[in-house]
């Protein structure tokens, strides 16, 4: 068996930033712990790279707002990606951070 790479053509991004990796400290630190596929072990080198989170991870998070210090645009946003992935029939959602 083989991996092939192939050449990216488009990627298509969401309107808006679901968080911010240095700013939502919290959050980073409750995902590192809470999802099933760690968090900084999925990134690059350089502390980037795509990660999966699991919706249920996510909606942890939501729940532990106040806790967490999210604000009402990064509780919103991640609502809506959970919407996305559940419409899409998917358990997780991929961020690419950059």
């Amino acid at each position: 068996m083989s991996v092939r790479a192939h050449r990216i053509l488009s990627v298509e991004y969401a309107p808006e930033t679901s968080f911010n990796l240095y700013h939502d400290e919290k959050l980073i630190d409750f995902l590192q712990h809470e999802n099933d596929m760690g968090f900084y072990d999925q990134m690059n080198g350089e502390g980037g790279g795509k990660i999966t989170v699991s919706i249920e991870a996510l909606q942890k998070a939501i729940d532990q707002a106040e806790e967490l210090e999210l604000d009402e645009v990064t509780v919103r946003v991640l609502g809506e990606d959970i919407a996305a992935a559940k419409l899409a029939d998917n358990d997780y959602v991929d961020y690419d951070c950059f």
